[in-house]
């Protein structure tokens, strides 16, 4: 998980009750990170394609 304090605040809640709960949800959110990081790559590899450049804005 990227974001370590989150990571860190989850590990002490997480207890023998909602072990599943906790694990599962850093599971998610590190699912969700990798979501977001693909799709900010595909955007700037969209924006800064030399094929974007020459193409003429539609009005």
């Amino acid at each position: 998980m990227r974001n370590t304090w989150l990571a860190e605040e989850l590990t002490k809640l997480q207890n023998s009750e909602n072990n599943l709960a906790i694990t599962e949800t850093i599971k998610y959110i590190e699912q969700l990170e990798d979501d977001n990081e693909s799709l900010q790559i595909a955007l700037e590899g969209n924006i800064w394609s030399p094929n974007k450049w020459n193409e003429k804005m539609e009005k």
